[in-house]
């Protein structure tokens, strides 16, 4: 790079920090005065979780592509050591004195098919849930297509899961359930370590291995998902923010989306009257999105994977939708399902868990077909990152 050339990025680079922290103190205030410190302190905890997660690259999607296509499950290994930290203010919370609930939800046939769907869409995408906002944040042009998907894909899935939780569902199942508390936990514990185990050797075995740089990441990532925990009242979510913004866009369009089931239970309805800078879910989007943001200005990342081709864009289109009408239909992401209901002792997020990885063989299978990797790479090879 040329001196001129330098200085005119830096220049750029300043430039695009002041607007960004224009933005985010604007936003601030406006949380401040719709939700008070609680949604101020969510949005900031958002930003710091936007920072770490690019910044580490902690992709969800990526960790599971790893482990099926070469057999390293380091990357799944630190996913399980996050949830296990998790676990460790979720479960006993609100027996400490907290007022707290932790993420539960029945096991459904929309559990099994939305889950399925999701597994799918993230590979597709390249993404998860929060995958995609980071991304974002960071200016990848894939995401500009996958997030705008996912949101419509939400609304659909909004509209579709009442008449899925008729199909068939039984009560929730919490893991030890009749047990004291601490019993919960630890078979929780048990469960979670089991699995670390499992990837832990297994990427042993292909070659790779858990940096302390990871581990630190697991342990900051924990301590921020501690604080949206007791800042909430509940584990952190990320796409119901994401149904939220397209109810509010459709209904701004006119569409009566207060008329349909969804919007009609209490939750929902409560969100869809508010502002969106009141729901904790939508308030760390937000803050996600800007901290991506800043740190991927900062460290001159911004934008640097550069434009998909045509395939790969039709594959985030694709990919956000199912990851949407999944998300809905399966109660959540890799956020609020797999860690959220892990984290909590809930059966669902086990089983939410093998049917998205499921889904992930399918959508692995297809990468090739969007330009991914080339032919015979399919279930073999090395993943694209």
């Amino acid at each position: 790079m040329t001196q001129t050339a330098e200085h005119h990025y830096q220049i750029s680079q300043k430039t695009g920090f002041g607007l960004l922290g224009l933005a985010a103190i604007t936003v601030l205030c406006l949380i401040l005065l719709d939700s008070g410190i609680a949604g101020a302190g969510l949005f900031i905890v958002g930003g710091a979780l936007g920072a770490m997660f690019f910044g580490v690259s902690f992709g969800f999607a990526s960790g599971w592509r790893n482990f099926i296509t070469s057999g390293d499950g380091m990357s799944l290994a630190g996913q399980f050591v996050l949830i296990g930290l998790c676990a460790l203010l979720f479960i006993p919370a609100a027996s400490l004195g907290f007022n707290v609930a932790r993420t539960i939800a029945p096991i459904s046939v929309s559990l099994f098919i939305g889950a399925f769907m999701f597994g799918i869409g993230m590979q597709l995408a390249n993404g998860c849930g929060s995958g995609v906002l980071f991304s974002f944040g960071g200016g990848s042009q894939r995401m500009v297509f996958a997030l705008p998907a996912f949101i419509v894909g939400s609304v659909m899935g909004a509209w579709i899961l009442p008449d899925m939780l008729r199909w068939g569902s039984v009560d929730p199942v919490i893991i030890a359930d009749g047990w004291n508390i601490w019993a919960q936990l630890g078979l929780t514990l048990l469960l979670v370590i089991a699995a670390i185990a499992f990837f832990w050797r297994a990427g042993r075995r292909a070659g790779g291995q858990l940096s302390r740089r990871m581990l630190t990441a697991c342990i900051v990532i924990a301590l921020l998902c501690w604080g949206a925990f007791l800042l909430a009242g509940h584990p952190w979510g990320v796409t119901f923010g994401f149904t939220l913004w397209g109810g509010k866009i459709a209904q701004a369009l006119g569409v009566p989306i207060a008329q349909t089931e969804f919007w009609s239970w209490a939750g929902p309805a409560r969100a869809l009257s508010h502002s969106v800078l009141a729901d904790a879910s939508s308030v760390m989007n937000i803050g996600m999105l800007i901290g991506a943001s800043g740190w991927a200005i900062y460290t001159t990342r911004f934008g640097q994977a550069g434009w998909p081709p045509a395939g790969q864009v039709m594959a985030a289109i694709i990919g956000g939708l199912l990851m949407g009408v999944g998300a809905r239909l399966g109660f959540g992401c890799n956020i609020g399902a797999f860690l959220g209901g892990i984290a909590s002792g809930s059966l669902h997020g086990w089983v939410w868990f093998i049917c998205a990885f499921a889904g992930s063989y399918i959508g692995i299978w297809l990468r090739p077909y969007f330009g991914f990797e080339q032919a015979g790479q399919r279930l073999s090879g090395k993943a694209q990152a």
